[in-house]
């Protein structure tokens, strides 16, 4: 199976991201993670962007975030210059991932991996449903290969 191709892009550091020691803050590395999520539903849906029912995410593209971790790697201060690629590695029944890669793009060096589930979620009904297989289509047709399927709790 072929890698997938991410979807990159570049987050700028601002100064309230900063802790006392003129690092960015722990906190701030999920938020740029979920600039990361945005960013990979324009490239997804750049044909289809109309917001759903939460006036938040696209319509029928709307998911809740189950999980997430964030490995940390290397300090990360207003000079730098994040750069986050973003991919889907798997899909389940209703649940899906994305694996974050951030790099400082000036340099190169590694400064943040991580990892989250969504769950495809109807916020009327209030309870997760499965996954449209134009939503798939979609995510294989933007990254360039076949994701693989998880039928395990998905």
């Amino acid at each position: 199976m072929s890698q997938p191709v991410p979807v990159e892009t570049i987050i700028e550091v601002r100064w309230r991201d900063l802790d006392g020691l003129g690092h960015v803050n722990n906190a701030a590395f999920l938020t740029y993670f979920e600039v990361a999520r945005m960013h990979y539903l324009r490239a997804l849906l750049a044909d289809q962007w109309r917001l759903g029912p939460t006036g938040v995410l696209p319509e029928g593209y709307e998911f809740i975030l189950a999980e997430i971790r964030c490995q940390f790697r290397s300090p990360v201060t207003l000079d730098d210059r994040p750069a986050i690629s973003i991919h889907v590695p798997w899909i389940g029944r209703s649940s899906f991932g994305f694996e974050y890669r951030m790099i400082d793009s000036i340099t190169g060096r590694m400064l943040a991996e991580g990892a989250s589930t969504q769950v495809w979620y109807d916020y009327r009904a209030g309870a997760s449903v499965p996954i449209p297989e134009e939503a798939v289509v979609r995510m294989e047709r933007l990254q360039g290969a076949r994701l693989p399927r998880r039928t395990r709790n998905s």
